[in-house]
Formats: structure tokens, sequence, C-alpha cells
């Protein structure tokens, strides 16, 4: 849990948070210094060296890797993955993969020393129903409040051919969106459509905190990823504690 964002803050937190070996001084808590200060997105206001202060490490945090996955699949020889409450930093687990399935992304935090880039694909093949917000993408200032929906896609329906679209999403050193870059596709591109774009919104209130809901269609005649890229194979990263 990171360090409270205003009032009081002692030192003895501050050795909480980070470690170190008594006698503390402030001084042994310089960003990247003796007691291993991270360098993230969380850490900015901590200074590497000069003048420190109690206030300079309000709303800091640690940070250890975390697992933080998700997909949802249909037809396609392998379950969902994620977990089942949105604002959640629970670790994923195996979902089953049936019609209207829900996977949420345990959310986590953008910037330096976090994630700062991304790729995702979204599918959608024939002989599908129809849908909407098979992905949404929520933003959020805090890991428990990521209700907020950035970015939403739909799914349309083809009785020939099914496609895909894949898109770059980049972030800032602080953790704000600075892109979401539709980068190409496949098949039938127009399959899927990105609906909702809320980034600048997401911007200008200060979204650091993120994560991914990803539904299963209705029904289906022919399987797909609804979504794959980064975070399907994102096991290991740098998160606050």
């Amino acid at each position: 849990m990171a360090l409270p964002n205003s009032g009081a803050i002692s030192l003895s937190e501050i050795a909480s948070q980070y470690g170190g070996t008594a006698p503390h001084s402030l001084k042994d808590y310089y960003r990247n210094g003796t007691e291993g200060v991270p360098d993230t997105a969380s850490t900015q206001s901590i200074p590497e060296s000069g003048e420190i202060g109690l206030k300079d490490f309000y709303g800091s945090a640690e940070s250890n890797n975390r697992d933080i996955r998700v997909w949802m699949s249909y037809l396609f020889n392998e379950n969902g993955f994620g977990v089942t409450s949105q604002s959640s930093t629970a670790a994923p687990s195996s979902i089953s993969a049936v019609q209207n399935a829900v996977a949420w992304q345990p959310v986590f935090r953008a910037g330096k020393g976090y994630i700062t880039s991304a790729s995702i694909t979204i599918s959608q093949n024939e002989d599908t129903s129809p849908y909407n917000n098979n992905v949404i993408l929520y933003g959020g200032t805090s890991d428990s409040a990521v209700t907020n929906v950035v970015a939403a896609w739909n799914a349309g329906s083809s009785g020939s051919t099914g496609g895909a679209r894949s898109y770059s999403i980049a972030w800032t050193d602080a953790g704000l969106i600075s892109s979401i870059t539709y980068t190409g596709g496949s098949y039938n591109t127009g399959i899927i459509t990105w609906a909702v774009d809320n980034v600048s919104t997401a911007n200008s209130s200060g979204y650091v905190w993120f994560g991914f809901k990803v539904t299963n269609p209705p029904s289906y005649g022919k399987g797909a990823r609804v979504l794959g890229g980064t975070f399907y194979s994102s096991s290991s990263i740098p998160q606050p504690t």
C-alpha cells in the first residue's frame, strides 16, 4: 500500500514501506539510493540527492512484480484468464470461456518503472453474434477506483469472414495515456470498431491506473481470442505494493 497523499507522515512509515536497517535517516531513502527506493512514476517527488523532506514521500510506494494477465476466448481450446471483479489487484486465474463470460484484468499502475507501452489485438470470427463492449479499457486515479471507461470496442457480425484490429498504447512517465494508435489488422478489419474514445478525458482527470474487461459473445459458430497482445503474457510486471 502506498504512503498517504497528505497529512502526517513519519520516518518509521517510510522505513516500513522501503525497508532498511535502523537507525534510519531520510538521506538513506533517496530515489535510487542505498535503501533501494525505486525510480518509478510514484517516486518522482523523492530527490536523488540534496535536500529531502518527509512530504517528498507522499503517495510513493515500493514495487514488486505482479501478474496482470487477461484474455477471453471462445471455441479456441483455452479458457479465459483474469479476475472476477473490477478494480482488483488479486492474482488472475482460469475462467470458463462460455457464452457471455467475462474476465477482468487485475488493475495496473502505468508510468515510469511500471508500464509505458503495450499492444493489443481484438478479434471476432465469422458466424458470431454482434455485441457491444467486447473489450473495454477502464481507468481511474487509484487501484480501488478503476471504474471509468477510457476506450471501448464493439464486435460486428459476418457470415463470411472474421477479422481483427491491433492497437499500440503508450503512456507517459507520469502514467497518463499519450496515445492509442491503430497499427493494422487482418482479414475483415471492419468487424471491430472503436466505439468509445475518452482518452482526453482520462488524461485531464489524471487516470494512471487501468484495467481491461473482456467479454465473450452471446453465441458463436467459429472461435477466436477476443483480446490478445501484451497482456496475454504479462505475468511478472513491476507494480506498486
